[in-house]
């Protein structure tokens, strides 16, 4: 084994088993192309590279060779590269993609490596990505958006670039590799399925600039998001506040209080119901009765007296809203045996159809952990312990579960 495989599978094994051919042209971006060639080698890729000759100039085929571990293909010969590496292949990725490579393409003109192994991946049906990169008075000209826009009715995928400075630069290499994923995921849900996640925890104002709130991180929901997004969803998240960003890719609504959440939350369960909804989102539990509307100065108010009242609970509403939405709740409790943990969980049930029930005061699954310990229960009262497992780990479980109750309905 080529020592630059090392990596393969070290963030995870989604791509183990898919030969992905990564297509260089030539385009100052290409730089970035081992950086993508390695990502996607982490997910398990078998990655080979095709180099157009302006691609050659400009980053020569040993960097490919050290990054892939696999030769590169700068020209055709009697092996017929662009037939052998297309027909074994489960994906084609252009990153970067020149307008004059798109026009070629285009208009069948095959006078490359690249050019000739992208025909002939179109003719056997093959999963097609293009990121174009170029200046931006060349991404707009007519010619090249007509070029685009046959691509697309031809099924090639095509990532929007990114305009910056008047340059059409190259998307975000971590988008381009969770596109990749999202195409070639094992496990994806059925065409049109939307997943609306809310993450993060809503706070409640004291004055102006003190609030009432809790310790969620927002991660558990960012992670089950992206990993509905690499499902194939169509997917939404209602952040609230949060100590990890989401991707761009992801449509976020942003909400501060409980109403906030509530209104939103309404507007989308009536105009565009989602099939699953998964409530990561802590909401304070508690709202002052009287809100300054001024910061109070501790100087002249050394002591201040807050009298709180219970926030209207929440996720009862989606259910009566929208009936046929998977309901996936979540319950955070502190240093409670299983038996009291599970009997927190099964009281969501009345109003979900799987609990995820952790308990944030054991090591390694306190508030903003990586990881997290607690109990899954359905509402067959089928009960999985979920010990020490990374969120991301959790959230593929809750998918799994989700897609298998969405078979159920016959969705």
């Amino acid at each position: 084994m080529h020592p630059s495989k090392g990596i393969s599978g070290s963030l995870s094994s989604i791509l183990n088993g898919k030969r992905i051919i990564l297509c260089v042209t030539g385009s100052v971006a290409a730089y970035l192309s081992p950086a993508i060639a390695r990502e996607l080698m982490r997910h398990g890729a078998d990655v080979h590279a095709f180099l157009t000759p302006d691609a050659v100039k400009l980053l020569g085929p040993q960097l490919l060779h050290w990054a892939t571990g696999n030769p590169v293909i700068t020209e055709l010969s009697g092996e017929l590269e662009h037939v052998k590496y297309a027909v074994g292949s489960d994906l084609v990725l252009v990153a970067p993609a020149t307008a004059n490579t798109i026009a070629k393409v285009t208009h069948g003109v095959a006078d490359n490596a690249v050019t000739a192994l992208l025909l002939t991946a179109m003719g056997y049906g093959k999963n097609i990505i293009i990121v174009p990169a170029m200046h931006e008075p060349m991404w707009l000209a007519e010619q090249t958006r007509r070029n685009v826009e046959a691509l697309r009715r031809w099924g090639v995928t095509v990532l929007e670039p990114e305009i910056v400075e008047e340059k059409a630069k190259l998307a975000d290499p971590a988008y381009i590799v969770e596109h990749v994923i999202r195409m070639l995921h094992p496990k994806r849900l059925p065409e049109g399925v939307r997943v609306l996640v809310s993450a993060g925890a809503t706070a409640e104002n004291i004055d102006p600039i003190r609030v009432v709130t809790n310790q969620s991180s927002g991660r558990m929901g960012l992670e089950i998001a992206l990993e509905a997004y690499r499902r194939g969803a169509e997917t939404q998240l209602i952040l609230g506040y949060s100590v990890v960003e989401p991707p761009r890719y992801i449509p976020t609504t942003r909400v501060t209080d409980s109403e906030s959440l509530r209104k939103t939350l309404q507007t989308r369960l009536t105009t565009n119901p989602p099939a699953i909804y998964f409530s990561t989102i802590a909401v304070a539990d508690y709202r002052p009765r009287h809100v300054w509307d001024r910061k109070v100065d501790t100087g002249t108010t050394p002591d201040l007296k807050i009298e709180l009242r219970a926030v209207d609970k929440i996720l009862p509403i989606v259910k009566s809203i929208s009936p046929s939405t998977v309901v996936v709740a979540f319950k955070a409790e502190y240093n409670v045996d299983d038996e009291t943990l599970l009997q927190r969980a099964e009281k969501l049930l009345e109003y979900s159809d799987i609990v995820y029930a952790s308990d944030v005061g054991r090591p390694g699954s306190e508030f903003g952990s990586k990881t997290t310990t607690g109990i899954i229960i359905d509402s067959e009262r089928k009960v999985i312990h979920v010990e020490n497992l990374s969120k991301h780990q959790v959230a593929a479980m809750l998918l799994d579960l989700t897609a298998s109750k969405l078979k159920q309905l016959g969705m």
